[in-house]
């Protein structure tokens, strides 16, 4: 956070000063007492689970100099207070105003049913051979965590890149007020969060409200091999529409000739921009049809920031993607792809053809259950498993009772039954991968994050060869 005076919080939040010298300056926020150091400002967030008001003393004696709360509180020698009406909201609105204070950001939202934190990574990684650049960490994606990421500008960034995630309708809404994106990107629209949102079309008009939140000049950049994207694009005449594809010859950036390296871990491939017609031939340390997207997106953001091709190239060859994505281990000569950050309908093809472009002896898919899918679980879980009937996987284990309408669907499709196995527990299918493995087979361990499903990939690491 860039250094605010007492009073310029309190304005800024809309709040009172109950007590404390208005002058006096502060630096750094949290919202998790756990984590304060001396001098921070700790606001009292009242969540779903936890009110922040209960941990006001252990901030304080970890030495927070500011509590934001909505509650009248005892005062602390040498502890500044702010009264506010509702400390979610004041969070947001303090974000936004560090936003706004520094000179000539562009703001960059990323949103999607599938590779939006893979697609930040990259355009973080491009543009910051070049520039500083702020990026969201992590899941810091919804409500507090897009905030808490504006809040770490410090004012010589030229870029903040954010994550933007929606599972209700207004989502997206609310967290483009707070950052006033100039740029937005979707990658996709698929399958997510149904439990709310009943349909994919009801995604896609969750996930346009990036787009409708833009402020000038207003720049979409969509990928249009996405059908409900590319009817984005033909809609929304009043933005500046950058269209990225493998398909479309008649896209702004095309990639094509994409070779895949046969361990998985980089991919080449040819992209064309037409305004220049300049073809670039492009090193991505990253594998996979749906990582060529997620770069598509990176170039084209850099390409609109004014940046040169030798340095996106760099930038392009050096990406470090956030833990549990597409991670690659090696187990008793085997690959692990450790892909377990999360998993919809998407993003589980996704991964499941980029497994079947490894070079292997065997293709094993070890698969967790996709969950907040409401009254499409059973029919998505079943899709999933036809799907996987038709690709070269050679075994195929569930874990656990939903995912095991993945199988069903697998054998109902043809798969032969002794190539699928069904297990509740993670133990059991992290014995048999233990057992089975040979040299040369590739592993994918996938499923919803609360499942956790990378414990799999610790058993095995944990047993080594």
């Amino acid at each position: 956070m860039l250094s605010l005076t007492l009073k310029e919080i309190k304005e800024a939040v809309g709040g009172k000063i109950a007590q404390g010298n208005p002058s006096r300056e502060f630096n750094n926020i949290t919202i998790d007492s756990r984590r304060v150091k001396p001098g921070d400002v700790f606001v009292a967030i009242i969540g779903d689970n936890n009110d922040g008001h209960e941990f006001i003393p252990e901030a304080v004696e970890k030495g927070a100099k500011l509590i934001i709360t909505e509650r009248s509180i005892k005062p602390y020698s040498g502890v500044a207070i702010v009264r506010v009406r509702n400390t979610t909201r004041a969070l947001q609105k303090l974000a936004n105003y560090n936003r706004n204070k520094v000179e000539d950001l562009e703001v960059i939202g990323v949103t999607g049913s599938a590779g939006k934190t893979t697609t930040k990574d990259m355009i973080f990684s491009t543009l910051s051979t070049e520039m500083r650049v702020l990026k969201s960490a992590q899941n810091r994606n919804n409500e507090y965590g897009l905030p808490l990421s504006l809040l770490e500008l410090e004012g010589d960034e030229k870029v903040a890149v954010l994550e933007m995630a929606t599972r209700n309708k207004g989502d997206i809404d609310l967290l483009t007020d707070i950052a006033e994106p100039q740029v937005g990107i979707l990658t996709n629209i698929g399958a997510a969060h149904l439990e709310n949102f009943k349909t994919v079309d009801n995604v896609a008009e969750a996930k346009k409200e990036l787009l409708e939140g833009l402020i000038e000049p207003g720049v979409a950049i969509l990928n249009i091999d996405d059908e409900n994207l590319r009817s984005m694009s033909e809609e929304m005449t009043d933005l500046n529409i950058i269209t990225v594809s493998l398909e479309d010859e008649k896209a702004d950036y095309l990639a094509y000739d994409i070779e895949v390296s046969s361990d998985g871990t980089s991919s080449i491939f040819k992209i064309r921009e037409a305004e220049s017609g300049a073809v670039k031939t492009i090193e991505l340390n990253r594998s996979g049809e749906h990582n060529i997207y997620n770069a598509l997106n990176a170039v084209a953001t850099a390409r609109y920031l004014g940046m040169g091709w030798k340095e996106i190239i760099k930038g392009l060859q050096n990406v470090e993607v956030t833990e549990l994505r597409q991670e690659i281990r090696k187990f008793a000569g085997s690959k692990i792809i450790n892909d377990t950050y999360n998993a919809n309908p998407l993003s589980m093809r996704a991964a499941l053809e980029f497994l079947t472009e490894l070079e292997s002896s065997r293709r094993i898919a070890v698969l967790g259950a996709m969950l907040e899918l409401g009254g499409f679980e059973r029919k998505a879980h079943l899709e999933l498993g036809r799907y996987i009937a038709d690709l070269n996987v050679d075994i195929l284990v569930t874990v656990g009772q939903t995912a095991s309408t993945i199988a069903e669907g697998a054998r109902e499709a043809g798969m032969p039954r002794q190539k699928v196995y069904v297990y509740r527990e993670k133990e059991e299918a992290a014995a048999l991968l233990k057992k089975m493995c040979s040299e040369g087979d590739s592993i994918l361990v996938k499923g919803s994050r609360s499942l956790e499903m990378e414990e799999i990939v610790e058993l095995l690491l944990e047993q080594g060869d």
